[in-house]
């Protein structure tokens, strides 16, 4: 057993002043508690390999690597199972402060480093180079929880209940989905002071919806003063990152990089979720952290199972391929796109000024509106130049960074011209009705100078404050963009008719042939 530093003593039952029910000689507390559930992976067929003699030893040495750490450092069993150990680490009623979370986490990783030893030894009983690897995943969580004795029979072992239990159940599970060997609430980690290590970070969603950000638990942090010597904590170190190694094998996949078994809970390893801000279609979108104070990004996810076979898939895969070939100012950067346990997402730039939609709800000047026509024709030639078509631009779209520029984004039904992936079939009709070109309101195939028919409807709409045509259904509103004459600005607009007129011609021939040609005739006039 290794031994780092001082431990604690074993807890006792709380007196009644102390907060206890006592209910037929036993006990129950409501508190705040450290939980720690760990699981030895490969167990029961590491069991099967062994014979009779050896088998007796191993089930004694499970037992001791998964209790003895606990007990040394002041916990309490809840549930011990051959393979499994679930653990809880309250406060001595004369501590200074609390300092279970502390206990909890050290506790853990002394598991880890007590099943890795045990792992060599029965490798090298099993000597079957066929048999699976023993391995261990633990999940830390801190939290509110009934803690009851069970009386006389119980061998000293309490009864833990409540939402902090499960979440450390989860954690456990998350651990052995992403190959690590401690998965920890974020939590536990703060509470903890810095007295463990960590690595990786990501989110993890329990049944109710809600939101754990998780911490990989890489080591323990040395206590001042302490003489344990650094040998010590660099074996811990080498402990959890071989017995995740061990852990981590390749998943067969259905589709490309994607799980064939996905667990069922929401997890997005690298990312702290700080709060969902959308949702819509497929996809439920929300703010999140890629590291401690890094710049949040926006994290669209959406289920695996959503998608309605590969080409599903691929049209989610294909917003992130449009924008990776896209390198302008004036178009939504994307940081990432991947797959993390029964879900893809893509990891986008945050706008913290919202969308144009808000801004021109609050009024806009006309040298403004006339900015915002600039940069976006810029993004659309951004795109253009990639053979991409947006297909879908209005307000809404159009997302506003902190300095005041503009960017294009949401490109969840642009179309790559030489890309089939994408392709709707004839007669569909893509985008959002007030902003449709007559191609695109009829059915047809289109290419970029639909988008430059949507920047006139826009650019109407930026420097009167209403859009051009107003109608009660969609149809009719279809009808409109399809044979409705181009509509005609204010007087104090009218310098910008003529642009108007080219942007919104019912007969594609006639508009801009790109929206180089639009930023040109833009400066010529000097709009």
């Amino acid at each position: 057993m290794l031994t780092l530093e001082s431990a604690p003593a074993v807890l006792t039952p709380p007196p009644a002043a102390a907060g206890a029910r006592h209910r037929s000689g036993q006990w129950a507390r409501t508190t705040v508690a450290t939980f720690v559930y760990a699981r030895l992976q490969n167990f029961a067929p590491i069991c099967r390999h062994l014979s009779a003699e050896d088998l007796t030893g191993f089930l004694n040495e499970a037992r001791r690597a998964l209790s003895e750490p606990v007990l040394k450092l002041g916990g309490e069993i809840a549930q011990r199972r051959p393979d499994s150990i679930l653990a809880v680490f309250s406060n001595k009623p004369d501590a200074r402060k609390p300092d279970h979370a502390q206990r909890g986490l050290h506790a853990a990783i002394l598991v880890v480093y007590e099943a890795v030893e045990l792992a060599r030894r029965v490798a090298q009983q099993l000597a079957d180079p066929q048999a699976p690897p023993l391995t261990v995943a633990a999940g830390v969580n801190l939290g509110n929880a009934e803690i009851s004795g069970r009386g006389a029979r119980s061998n000293g072992m309490v009864h833990a209940t409540g939402e902090a239990v499960e979440i450390a159940r989860l954690l456990e599970v998350t651990a052995g989905d992403l190959g690590w060997s401690i998965a920890s609430s974020g939590r536990t980690m703060r509470a903890a002071a810095g007295r463990a290590e960590g690595g990786r970070i990501g989110s993890v969603a329990p049944p109710d919806n809600s939101f754990v950000d998780i911490v990989e638990v890489t080591g323990l942090v040395p206590r001042r003063g302490s003489r344990t010597k650094p040998e010590m904590y660099q074996l811990l170190r080498e402990a959890i990152a071989g017995n995740g190694q061990a852990r981590e094998r390749p998943h067969e996949v259905s589709l490309p990089g994607v799980p064939a078994q996905a667990p069922a809970h929401l997890l997005i390893e690298g990312y702290r979720i700080l709060r969902q801000i959308g949702a819509g279609g497929m996809a439920n979108v929300f703010l999140a952290q890629a590291q401690e104070d890094g710049p949040p990004q926006v994290l669209k996810i959406m289920p695996l199972d959503s998608f309605s076979g590969e080409d599903g898939l691929q049209r989610f895969i294909q917003e992130y391929a449009l924008l990776a070939q896209v390198d302008s100012p004036h178009v939504a950067r994307i940081h990432r796109q991947d797959f993390s346990a029964g879900h893809a997402y893509i990891a986008m730039e945050y706008f913290p000024g919202g969308d144009l939609r808000a801004r021109i709800a609050k009024g806009i000047t006309p040298r403004e509106a006339m900015g915002y026509v600039r940069q976006t024709a810029e993004g659309l030639a951004a795109i253009h130049a990639q053979g991409i078509v947006h297909r879908d631009l209005k307000p809404d779209n159009l997302m506003l960074r902190q300095d005041g520029t503009l960017a294009l984004a949401d490109f969840g039904v642009a179309k790559q011209v030489a890309m089939l992936i994408m392709n709707t079939g004839h007669g569909d009709i893509v985008g959002t009705p007030s902003y449709l070109s007559p191609e695109q309101a009829r059915g047809e195939r289109v290419d970029a100078r639909c988008d430059l028919y949507s920047l006139g409807v826009l650019a109407y709409e930026l420097l009167t404050g209403r859009r051009p045509y107003q109608a009660e259904t969609a149809q009719a509103m279809l009808d409109l963009h399809i044979n409705a004459l181009v509509p005609q600005l204010p007087a104090p607009h009218k310098a910008f008719q003529p642009v108007l007129n080219r942007l919104m011609a019912k007969d594609r021939e006639q508009r801009y042939p790109s929206a180089l040609a639009l930023l040109d005739d833009l400066e010529r006039r000097e709009l």
